[in-house]
């Protein structure tokens, strides 16, 4: 009588989560993410205190304090994160094909996809965590410092769906991160483009051409946040922004796993 053959077990499911770790332990091994925390916090803190204290800009029509849309356009300010995990992600990515780490990488796992998908998931969790922080310091500061200034009512019906949009766009972004790093390769290109496309020209494109703009992933980010934008201008339900925000996601994650697959990585 023959003997049965016994299928190895198949260790692909245990696989993807040690993957997953991996990328997390390299971002944490460095202070850059610490680095990037900090500038989370500091840059909530100059939106909120901004969006209190600020004078009324002449010629442009801006939601107060004393408007319900001008106070979830304050709270929204917490949400600011986004930026910092967009920079991460692509830091991340660039940093391994210019140490040339990447290398390793694929030669501990020749399949280059799962790589792939394995960073974004770990720059996923770092973003929902630069969101999450940006969140509660937001919040709480916000709420400090509204009793010296006369508004609204608070909206505190809102405050739950504006937190989970921070955090998942953050999520996303660093995704998006992840995707721009691995198309461009070069860090300083990478790094300069995201803070050029994301600090200047989508917000020059979503605050003045909010048609065109709510669009872009910023414009995206704006809708999910339930912001106003100049001029009461109005961008996409928080559910078409969600949408719209994951197809960017999916497009470009997919575009840069693709071209990864083929890339020359030496």
């Amino acid at each position: 009588m023959s003997a049965a053959t016994i299928p190895a077990p198949s260790t692909a499911a245990p696989h993807r989560p040690r993957l997953v770790s991996a990328e997390i332990l390299k971002v944490t091994s460095t202070k850059m993410w610490l680095w990037m925390l900090l500038g989370v916090v500091g840059f909530v803190a100059l939106g909120v205190v901004s969006s209190i204290f600020a004078p009324q800009t002449p010629g442009m029509e801006i939601p107060t304090l004393e408007t319900e849309p001008g106070m979830r356009n304050l709270f929204a300010q917490s949400g600011a994160s986004y930026i910092f995990a967009i920079v991460i992600g692509t830091l991340g990515m660039t940093q391994e094909i210019r140490h040339q780490t990447i290398t390793s990488t694929f030669l501990a796992e020749p399949r280059r996809n799962a790589v792939m998908l394995a960073k974004m998931v770990a720059y996923a969790f770092v973003g929902a965590f630069y969101g999450l922080v940006g969140i509660v310091f937001g919040y709480a500061l916000a709420l400090a410092l509204l009793p010296l200034k006369s508004h609204a009512d608070v909206p505190w019906g809102s405050l739950g769906q504006i937190a989970g949009g921070a955090i998942l766009a953050a999520a996303l972004f660093a995704v998006l991160g992840v995707a721009v790093g691995a198309l461009v390769r070069n860090q300083i290109a990478g790094v300069l483009g995201v803070l050029v496309w994301v600090l200047l020209v989508e917000q020059l494109v979503v605050g003045f051409l909010p048609d065109v703009g709510k669009w872009l992933p910023g414009g995206a980010v704006q809708g999910i946040l339930q912001t106003t934008g100049l001029n009461n201008a109005q961008y996409l339900p928080v559910w078409g922004a969600t949408l719209l925000l994951l197809a960017w996601t999916a497009v470009l994650g997919t575009i840069a796993a693709l071209t990864t697959q083929k890339r020359d990585v030496t």
